[in-house]
């Protein structure tokens, strides 16, 4: 008997044919090809050398004609602001491809405040100071020991 019932759900489990058409439920599937893929937003994370130095513990200035600063560490996102030649920066992270910084800009108007980044922070997170930070090509910037 035991070997019967084995047979039967063997064989059971080896059906390969379709189910009757009547069963069988379809549902249009709406598929969006319209809408660009878009990378959101990526914080510029401070506090990467650790807790012993500062929140953004390299300087830079921009030495292209123009640094777009973007949302997140690519050619697709966002440009938020466009930083002119010669505007001093903090550098505080590096994308995993090393071609984009995550920066933090002073005001032009004070370039001497430190946005809360010359300090040193109790750990790694993202900044949410009062001053522009974003990604800028690394191209674009000339990066030095502040």
């Amino acid at each position: 008997m035991r070997s019967c019932l084995l047979a039967v759900l063997l064989l059971a489990g080896c059906n390969n044919g379709s189910p009757p058409d009547q069963d069988i439920e379809t549902a249009p599937v709406a598929v969006e090809t319209s809408a660009a893929l878009s990378p959101g937003t990526v914080p510029v994370r401070i506090g990467e050398q650790g807790a012993s130095f500062a929140a953004c513990g390299i300087g830079g200035v921009v030495v292209a004609a123009s640094a777009p600063v973007r949302a997140a560490p690519f050619e697709d996102a966002t440009v938020t602001e466009t930083l002119e030649q010669g505007r001093p920066l903090f550098v505080c992270t590096r994308s995993i491809d090393q071609r984009w910084l995550g920066i933090v800009a002073p005001a032009a108007e004070t370039p001497q405040d430190g946005c809360g980044v010359t300090t040193p922070v109790p750990s790694r997170r993202g900044y949410d100071g009062p001053c522009l930070s974003g990604w800028v090509p690394a191209a674009a910037v000339r990066a030095g020991a502040r």
